[in-house]
């Protein structure tokens, strides 16, 4: 008889953790990688971004819209666990809302930043950045939109509902990306 305690298997995590992960790990190092490249051109250049006020009014406000996007985004487990389908509802459309208006911010900003893509190689990455983070709220949009169909069909419940967690996550990284975006191109 062993005295060693009875060994409890290890929960595996499932293929979409697994596959989000991935999925998140090298986008990581895509907007690391366009990261290094905007600090390395902005210390080349003599182009220096207007760090007033009145020029970061929308991406403040477009960083507070984001932030604040995560509040719903955050509930709608605890309300799919709970049985409460149509709050968690809503809390998928507050969220999509939310990310449609931080879009339209961002397509706003871009035509208000006073310079253009082709401006120089410091602004072909400075819209790269942007660009592909706004395609990336867009893909979290789609996944939310295709989440809330699910949800109003009733495909949730409280124990089936990794679908709507990976979605969440990813909109977590969303607004994770978007902070440290945000300052790197507006504040340091």
């Amino acid at each position: 008889m062993s005295t060693l305690p009875q060994a409890q298997p290890m929960s595996r995590p499932g293929t979409g953790k697994v596959g989000l992960f991935i999925i998140l790990a090298s986008e990581s190092v895509f907007f690391a990688t366009l990261l290094v490249a905007y600090i390395a051109l902005r210390g080349q250049t003599n182009w220096v971004m207007d760090r007033s006020l009145g020029r970061l009014i929308i991406p403040l406000l477009n960083t507070a819209i984001l932030i604040f996007s995560a509040i719903p985004a955050r509930l709608i487990i605890p309300n799919i666990r709970d049985g409460k389908q149509s709050t968690a509802l809503t809390s998928m459309i507050t969220t999509l809302i939310l990310g449609l208006v931080f879009v339209i911010g961002q397509v706003y900003e871009f035509s208000h930043a006073g310079f253009h893509i082709d401006d120089q190689t410091f602004g072909g990455v400075f819209f790269t950045l942007m660009g592909f983070h706004a395609l990336h709220v867009l893909a979290g949009e789609v996944f939310l939109i295709i989440n809330a169909i699910r949800t109003r069909l009733g495909d949730f419940s409280s124990h089936n509902y990794s679908s709507l967690e990976l979605s969440t996550w990813f909109w977590y990284y969303i607004i994770g990306v978007w902070l440290v975006l945000f300052a790197a191109l507006y504040l340091i």
